[in-house]
């Protein structure tokens, strides 16, 4: 199974100070060794991880780039493309959900058969379901 990570719980696996943190880390280390399991993020997000890491966070730049790394060898980054910017865009004009950048994400999760999309983003949450792919909480 596919599971991709949304980057609120990636940032939550790399900072436990946040307010979801403690819930996303329990989920993960309870799912992470399942080998029927293949755990996915969005390599796009790796400025915003460096990003809110270290000018928000303010933590050291050199351990924030370890840190996203040993992420980065656990769960796999995969990358936007543009089909995927064309999926998303159609869906976009043909659908009530109206937050394109989640719809980015979205549409790339579903080019890998994602089948599960983990997030604390409630607007996400309250989706349920794009195409084949579950939306849950931690």
């Amino acid at each position: 199974m596919n599971i991709l990570l949304d980057a609120n719980i990636c940032l939550d696996l790399l900072d436990t100070s946040r307010p979801t943190s403690k819930r996303s880390v329990e989920w993960y280390l309870a799912n992470k060794d399942n080998e029927d399991y293949l755990f996915f993020f969005s390599g796009d997000f790796i400025t915003t991880f460096y990003y809110v890491l270290t000018e928000k966070r303010k933590y050291d730049p050199k351990a924030t780039l370890l840190a996203i790394d040993a992420l980065s060898d656990e769960i796999v980054p995969h990358y936007i493309t543009h089909i995927d910017f064309k999926n998303a865009k159609e869906v976009f004009f043909s659908t009530v959900f109206e937050d394109y950048e989640d719809l980015l994400i979205l549409s790339s999760a579903s080019r890998i058969d994602t089948t599960l999309f983990v997030t604390n983003d409630k607007k996400l949450l309250q989706l349920r379901q794009f195409q084949n792919i579950e939306i849950v909480a931690p």
